[in-house]
């Protein structure tokens, strides 16, 4: 029992939207910025821990299923694409070197943490989540007739309570100095808005052009999700969501460019969907029966990290871009972007997005791949 009920649909999203506001006030203090995100995220965490809010609720669903979609086009609005083309490359460049160091995690850490005796599908479904998502580990699951087992709902929890510290840290590292550099000491050019740009842009914000925002963005998620249910693929909507959306800003400049305030629309919708991350992670189910599964995570992910550093020093590449990657793979495509949005890496958003549907179509192949060699 908690104190405010999954049915208070209202008291929820009040609360949401509230802790959503908290966030956003503290990006706007200097000292305090860094931790805006952390806390939309890690604040809901305590909520539900203390029986505050509920793990599972209707509204949360609502959040994932229409708050994140609704949030991508505005998100992507500004998306030229020959205005980030570069920026996209070399962070698809880096998405691979990503997926390839996941693997490697997951290859390392079999002989070291005890899984049971079906260790390699368990390894190949939590892989496959990492590099695509929790649709992928579910595919993945259902081909190796594990959907069902009990181990699925502790693999589940395990996994967020390592992943969101895991999402903390890659949020946290930019003004983390000596830790950043030695991430990646190379720095990226124009992974940002000119200040003036965005100045000119808030200016220009109208009732109008809000509500056209949002019914242009509906329209996008309505064709999305139709084509995706006619390919009988799920996670094509997404991608559709973003060829869309770009397509609309690269073909139609001038269009989108009498848009304003979009962005700031889809940055409040994405926090909330960090919110709802948060709120429904469960610490004390994956502390007492997922060990071995948060040790096989957390070995995963600091090889994933470190080969990911090396990588991208071969290369080259700058730490936003190595993060914006890196999340893109072990967490998801909206958080991601959401990340981007939140650093202010309002030219990395697409790529973030491009790089997670590109997850979703090779997570599958991956993670059965290694079910069965492993």
């Amino acid at each position: 029992m908690t104190l405010i009920s999954a049915e208070n649909d209202f008291a929820l999203l009040g609360l949401i939207f509230t802790l959503v506001a908290l966030g956003i006030a503290m990006e706007s203090r200097p000292r305090i910025g860094q931790f805006g995100v952390i806390f939309i995220i890690l604040f809901p965490a305590l909520l539900s821990a203390v029986n505050v809010m509920p793990r599972s609720a209707n509204i949360y669903s609502v959040v994932v299923n229409d708050f994140v979609p609704l949030s991508l086009p505005m998100l992507l609005f500004q998306a030229d694409l020959r205005r980030i083309w570069r920026e996209s490359g070399r962070v698809i460049v880096a998405f691979l070197g990503a997926a390839a160091a996941t693997v490697a995690g997951a290859m390392l850490a079999i002989p070291l943490v005890d899984l049971g005796a079906e260790e390699g599908v368990w390894a190949g479904i939590l892989t496959a989540g990492f590099i695509g998502g929790s649709a992928n580990a579910g595919s993945v699951a259902v081909a190796m007739n594990k959907a069902a087992d009990p181990l699925m709902g502790v693999a589940v929890a395990s996994v967020f309570a390592v992943a969101v510290p895991f999402l903390a840290l890659l949020l946290a590292l930019p003004n983390m100095p000596r830790l950043w550099r030695l991430f990646s000491p190379h720095e990226s050019s124009a992974v940002s808005l000119p200040q003036a740009e965005v100045q000119a842009e808030r200016r220009s914000i109208t009732s109008l052009s809000l509500v056209s925002s949002l019914a242009l963005s509906a329209l996008i998620c309505i064709a999305s999700e139709s084509i995706a249910v006619t390919l009988n693929y799920p996670p094509a909507k997404f991608l559709m969501i973003t060829v869309i959306s770009v397509a609309f800003a690269t073909l139609m400049p001038a269009r989108a460019a009498s848009l304003h305030g979009h962005y700031e629309l889809g940055q409040i919708l994405i926090y909330c969907f960090f919110a709802v991350i948060g709120v429904q992670i469960n610490f004390v189910l994956a502390l007492t029966e997922g060990g071995q599964i948060m040790l096989f995570t957390g070995i995963l992910l600091t090889v994933h990290l470190v080969l990911l550093s090396l990588f991208g020093r071969v290369l080259k590449l700058s730490g936003a871009e190595l993060a914006v990657a890196s999340n893109a793979c072990i967490l998801s495509a909206p958080t991601a972007a959401a990340m981007a949005v939140a650093r202010g890496w309002q030219n990395l958003v697409t790529p973030a997005l491009l790089c997670g549907v590109f997850g979703y179509a090779i997570a599958n192949l991956v993670g059965i791949s290694l079910a069965e060699l492993l």
